[in-house]
């Protein structure tokens, strides 16, 4: 059987959830089946780095940002056309709304993954995505992350029903062993046992909400002095992030991480996962961090109920809304015991369900039905 030539496009230089999506999928699709390509920024092949080492894959540092930038595109179009691309996979708005159309121009069908609503694009209505319904005509099908982004796709854009198909994220949940590094990473960041942890995991970009979870932060350290917040993760706010810690005076109490490679260990160190996005499409750190054994706090925002049981695995807040984030986090850190068993009900939860395997398996199914 001929392998069926598909070639990733990002658009985004930052390694973030998507690109952890476009990663695992590279390493796990079967080089008997397909033979893959990824046109990606620079900065983020710098960023996969040794992850994509022994995997089979033609890389190209391109990524246009707009449909103005000829430069990128003239070379992401050769690219295409040299790869002799059957399937062309874009990530995210910018990466459908540029790569799709130089896609079809050089023969190769598209299936786009949609990770859920741009919260950045405030504001609009239904009758503001001329563009993307006009894209979306160019494209195949649409793997939705979850029943929400499905919605938003078919309710918010004018997406047909028929392109789209939900496939959920997963992850390798092999890796995620509850206790495994607890006390190595604790030492690490220079905690006793005893300390409270709070941790969030995600790009310090607005998207994720860290502004918020800082503002409630000063409620939850009245109750419990010795509570820490880890932030793992990197981003174009940090600098903020830092200032807003000492402007709220619980600069002490904080601690970043920076990017880590490391997430499982990090999240063992931890008590309870918190999560306050604006938006989010299937969160991978929800899944993350219940399969870790830890009850998560996190926004109810668009796909991130279908992973949180509120009340059963974790707790559901409004997003924006501090006071609501910290009366959360203070019940859990009140009731250890309640916490632990809410951790263990989110890890049986996820297991079952956003297991990596059964992701590529259903992507792969897509693939397949879209070449033939």
């Amino acid at each position: 059987m001929t392998p069926i030539r598909l070639l990733f496009a990002l658009t985004s230089p930052v390694r973030g959830g998507v690109e952890e999506v476009v990663l695992a999928l590279l390493r796990r699709l079967d080089p008997g089946e397909f033979r893959l390509a990824l046109a990606a920024p620079r900065a983020l092949l710098d960023a996969f780095g040794s992850d994509l080492r022994g995997v089979r894959v033609e890389a190209e540092a391109v990524g246009p940002q707009s449909l103005l930038d000829r430069a990128e595109l003239g070379r992401l179009s050769s690219f295409i056309r040299r790869f002799a691309a059957e399937i062309v996979n874009p990530h995210l708005f910018c990466s459908t709304l540029v790569a799709t159309p130089v896609a079809r121009w050089n023969g190769a069908r598209v299936v786009e993954t949609y990770h859920g609503r741009e919260g950045w694009r405030k504001g609009l209505v239904r009758g503001s995505f001329l563009p993307d319904r006009m894209i979306g005509r160019l494209v195949d099908r649409a793997i939705a992350v979850s029943e929400a982004a499905r919605t938003f796709l078919i309710e918010g854009k004018g997406y047909p029903a028929r392109k789209v198909t939900v496939v959920p994220n997963g992850r390798d949940l092999s890796v995620f062993r509850p206790g495994a590094a607890r006390e190595a990473a604790r030492k690490e960041l220079g905690l006793d046992r005893a300390v409270p942890l709070v941790g969030v995991v995600g790009r310090l970009e607005p998207q994720k909400g860290h502004r918020y979870l800082l503002d409630a932060w000063p409620s939850v350290v009245q109750e419990f002095p010795d509570a820490r917040l880890l932030l793992v993760g990197d981003g174009a706010l940090r600098a903020a992030l830092e200032a807003r810690t000492r402007e709220l005076d619980i600069a002490p109490s904080v601690i970043f991480t920076g990017f880590r490679s490391d997430v499982p260990r990090m999240l063992d160190a931890m008590d309870v996962v918190a999560l306050p996005s604006l938006y989010e499409g299937m969160p991978l750190t929800v899944i993350e961090g219940s399969a870790m054994a830890r009850p998560v706090v996190a926004t109810a925002v668009d796909g991130t109920p279908e992973v949180i049981r509120d009340g059963r695995t974790g707790r559901l807040v409004p997003p924006a809304d501090p006071p609501a984030l910290a009366a959360a986090l203070r019940d859990l850190l009140r009731d250890p015991d309640g916490a632990r068993q809410m951790g263990q009900a989110g890890r049986d939860w996820v297991l079952n369900r956003f297991d990596l395997d059964r992701q590529v398996a259903a992507t792969a199914h897509v693939y397949r039905s879209v070449a033939r």
